[in-house]
């Protein structure tokens, strides 16, 4: 059996620094899709030679055992606050860049995922999908492109985050086997687990005529979109069709559901994993819970605790339970 030695490689501005070499004291690392920008925090010896870093610097990070780190997130450096103790360098992800770009501009008759590449074009992406079909779209200098991606990501039920090289990821929910399995007693430190109450889906209305009067009239109005309706309904003034409302009908249904169970696990550190990752979790006391997807992941490195992760999750769907706990 091999002995792990949690390290950290840090990138700064073109140079590579181990954790001994940048004298890191503590890495605090968080991914999620939650509509903010990854984060990361790195605790340092007064003495290290990354307090000398910039506001605006570039940095990665690569998480693993020695010799076999995984990057894990690239941004750029947004602060370094001095104490007599130490110095704590803040960065965020390189999307930061689109929470600072502002822009006018229409589309017409593009599909989500054209949209999106566009507006992200003066930064790296790494995945966009979108095929959902936007007949007119607007963008003000009000919001950052940033807010107008979030709200592009509500009309499609798309995730949005980051890769671990800094590349922004629009991409919709994933179905499918788990692709990490998490064993109880050999790889969980430790987890809670039970269900949760989702949000009621509303109802999805396009307020476009065209499916009853043809694509050539979608600019009328409907004078009653919801009529018929019960519960909470969303009426959405970019959709023409029926069919753009139902495929969102479905994926907040989708999203409420994945809602029944809700939890945390920490787990020995586990750079490989990035939100939407599906999780199996095996030999559980109160059972099996069921493919799980993860919502955001929290990597630590200190030398009190080593290489930890956390990952806050969902249901990913495709049943299982939790014996008494539901």
């Amino acid at each position: 059996m091999t002995l792990s030695r949690p390290n950290a490689v840090l990138t700064l501005s073109g140079r590579d620094y181990t954790a001994a070499e940048a004298a890191l004291v503590r890495v605090q690392i968080h991914l999620g899709m939650s509509g903010t920008h990854d984060a990361v925090e790195l605790t340092l010896w007064p003495a290290s030679k990354l307090a000398e870093a910039s506001p605006g610097d570039t940095l990665e990070i690569a998480l693993g055992n020695a010799d076999d780190e995984e990057p894990v997130w690239a941004g750029e450096v947004t602060s370094i606050l001095a104490g007599p103790d130490g110095t704590l360098l803040e960065g965020l992800a390189a999307t930061v860049a689109l929470s600072r770009a502002r822009r006018s501009q229409t589309y017409v008759s593009q599909s989500v995922g054209d949209i999106v590449r566009d507006l992200a074009s003066d930064v790296d992406v790494d995945e966009v999908e979108g095929s959902l079909q936007l007949e007119a779209y607007s963008v003000d200098d009000r919001r950052s492109l940033w807010a107008h991606l979030l709200e592009l990501a509500t009309l499609t039920g798309a995730d949005v985050g980051a890769s671990a090289e800094g590349g922004l990821r629009f991409v919709p929910v994933r179905p499918g086997m788990a692709e990490v399995d998490l064993r109880y007693g050999a790889d969980l430190l430790a987890w809670k687990l039970g269900p949760g109450h989702g949000p009621e889906a509303p109802a999805v209305v396009a307020s476009g005529a065209a499916s009853d009067s043809g694509s050539d009239k979608w600019h009328w109005l409907q004078r009653e979109p919801a009529s018929g309706a019960s519960g909470p309904v969303r009426v959405v003034p970019a959709f023409r069709t029926r069919d753009a409302a139902d495929q969102l009908a479905q994926a907040l249904t989708d999203r409420a559901a994945r809602a029944a169970v809700r939890g945390q696990l920490t787990v020995t550190g586990r750079p490989e994993v990035r939100p939407g990752t599906r999780v199996a979790v095996k030999d559980l006391p109160s059972g099996d819970p069921g493919p799980l997807r993860v919502l955001s992941v929290a990597h630590v490195l200190d030398a009190r605790a080593g290489f930890t992760t956390t990952l806050t999750v969902e249901s990913a769907g495709g049943g299982g339970s939790l014996g008494g706990l539901l």
